[in-house]
């Protein structure tokens, strides 16, 4: 378990480099004077760091401390492997679509964001879903291992301290 909470940590560092470079493209855009409208590729930025740096990193350190708090089931390896799979396609997923995919669209559909054009905006925000939805089930995997694998500890009389 201690090989996976690493690569999970470590994708988190990754992906923190990753969503600060992409933060560049919407700062560009503002300041060649592109406020108004704003960016569509801004969320990313933020979206890439939640979901890789923040996500992947307390991933990680939750599945370091879980042998501590097992209750006799080890730690399920597989799905937890399963989980850090799905979270790196999911995250890298929707940084790709958010910065290529926007990119693309963009050039089949000139101004499709800033001139609506639903179809393609649906298109765009449907392949974030999907990636959205994968990460989502890396989480609910993430929930099995945790609950499957771990229970509460009896109560400690009041006169025994509690160890951290």
């Amino acid at each position: 378990m201690d090989n996976l909470a690493l690569r999970f940590v470590r994708w988190g560092a990754g992906l923190l480099i990753l969503g600060l470079a992409t933060g560049y493209g919407p700062l560009g855009h503002y300041l060649m004077g592109g406020a108004i409208p704003s960016c569509p590729t801004a969320p990313v930025h933020g979206h890439t760091i939640l979901l890789g740096w923040v996500g992947m990193t307390l991933f990680g350190l939750v599945y370091r401390v879980l042998p501590h708090w097992a209750s006799g089931k080890p730690p399920a390896l597989g799905v937890a492997r399963a989980h850090f799979y799905l979270s790196v396609v999911g995250a890298l997923g929707n940084w790709a679509n958010g910065t290529f995919g926007y990119a693309i669209l963009s050039f089949l559909h000139p101004g499709f964001y800033y001139e609506p054009d639903m179809a393609t905006l649906r298109l765009w925000f449907s392949i974030s879903g999907v990636f959205l939805t994968l990460y989502g089930l890396g989480c609910v995997l993430f929930l099995w291992v945790v609950v499957r694998s771990t229970a509460y500890r009896a109560e400690s009389s009041a006169s025994e301290p509690e160890s951290p």
